[in-house]
């Protein structure tokens, strides 16, 4: 059916949704998708895991070397032997959680999410036209060629942002432990500060859980918005005490899809586009560029 036409028969359905008006602001907030959020979190949880099972059945013997050369450190071969038996262990560490992460399939795993999250937040689109129009949209729609790219990207770069976070976290301890040596410290002291290391990682693969979802869900909504000729948007945070202040100053603003704001800190970017941005996209419906992915069975039945 011709675009033009379509257009028509969808505007003789939702035109009297506007009340007269050009634009229509979205009755309906769509959410982050926190399902998907979880998922993610639970994923970099059990990928860590792997790092934790490694440094479990390591540590005692690290332990033990390190306490016998540090206490015996008068011996002139002393650091040779702990430098030795150090790199034997860390090495043996690395082989055996490089085995663990090849099979646990994390690139799969993140397309699966990826998808989940497009499901998500095409879930909450369809909340925000219901509510606001009144009509249902094609879900499959957002199914094609574009979101499909889109979605392989983002796995492959949260690939890449988690895949190294063990090892290079190994790196880490490998160097605290020989620094910790050097400086005299006690094994409880090393083997403290071995367990932060991993806490600390453990965390920021969390915070990468969190802000990459909240990315790709602002991905899939600038790409919803503007496939359905929304050229405007509402900036909406979440409105909790851990919204910065440069986006609060732009809540409940109307922004162009074209031209991302400046915020106080410097920073041109949409919602979800900011590192650890919670905030959202209120859609503007306008009358004269509206374009859904409408059964036309439907609309023509309605005409």
């Amino acid at each position: 059916m011709d675009e033009k036409v379509m257009h028509n028969l969808l505007m003789d359905k939702v035109g009297k949704k506007f009340y007269g008006h050009k634009i229509l602001k979205s009755k309906y907030l769509p959410q982050i998708p926190l399902g998907a959020e979880r998922e993610y979190i639970r994923l970099s949880k059990m990928y860590m895991q792997l790092l934790k099972e490694e440094l479990e059945k390591t540590l005692p013997e690290l332990k033990e070397s390190y306490k016998v050369n540090r206490d015996q450190s008068v011996r002139l071969d002393a650091d040779t032997d702990l430098m030795l038996k150090v790199n034997e262990l860390f090495t043996r560490m690395k082989s055996e959680l490089l085995q663990k992460t090849v099979g646990f399939g994390l690139r799969k795993k993140l397309e699966n999410l990826a998808n989940l999250n497009r499901k998500l937040t095409v879930k909450e689109w369809k909340k925000a036209i219901r509510a606001t129009l009144g009509i249902d949209i094609l879900e499959d729609y957002y199914m094609g060629d574009f979101y499909r790219e889109s979605l392989l990207e983002w796995a492959r770069q949260n690939v890449d942002l988690i895949s190294t976070l063990p090892e290079d976290s190994l790196d880490k301890m490998k160097e605290i432990v020989f620094e910790g040596y050097a400086k005299g410290r006690t094994t409880t002291r090393m083997v403290r500060d071995i367990k932060r290391v991993y806490g600390v990682t453990l965390s920021h693969a969390i915070l990468i859980a969190r802000d990459q979802t909240a990315k790709l869900n602002g991905q899939i909504q600038k790409a919803q918005q503007q496939d359905a000729g929304i050229t405007q948007y509402i900036w909406c945070t979440c409105g909790d005490e851990r919204v910065r202040e440069s986006h609060r100053q732009l809540n409940g603003k109307i922004f162009s899809w074209d031209v991302p704001p400046e915020n106080s800190d410097g920073r041109a970017c949409h919602p979800g586009e900011d590192y650890q941005c919670r905030c959202i996209g209120r859609p503007v419906f306008d009358k004269e560029t509206l374009n859904l992915p409408v059964d036309e069975s439907v609309v023509v039945t309605i005409k």
